[in-house]
């Protein structure tokens, strides 16, 4: 997708008022999305902003510093 094509579809909205805004976003953006678009969503937003901290590159996980586990 190219800049142009970004361009013409974006929307801008004025609010208020932050609890304006929520508000709105709860209604208009969130209802319409199943709830594995939802998880993608949030997901994206963690990511986008681990790379705004410098945190990125890497997905949160099981630590793997273990070299060998001994049982008795």
């Amino acid at each position: 997708m190219d800049f142009m094509s970004l361009r013409r579809n974006i929307q801008v909205r004025k609010f208020n008022s932050n609890a304006e805004a929520d508000a709105a976003e709860k209604r208009d953006l969130w209802p319409p999305l199943t709830p594995a678009e939802r998880i993608e969503a949030t997901w994206s937003f963690s990511r986008e902003l681990w790379k705004l901290k410098g945190e990125g590159g890497f997905e949160p996980g099981l630590c793997r510093s273990v070299a060998r586990l001994h049982r008795r």
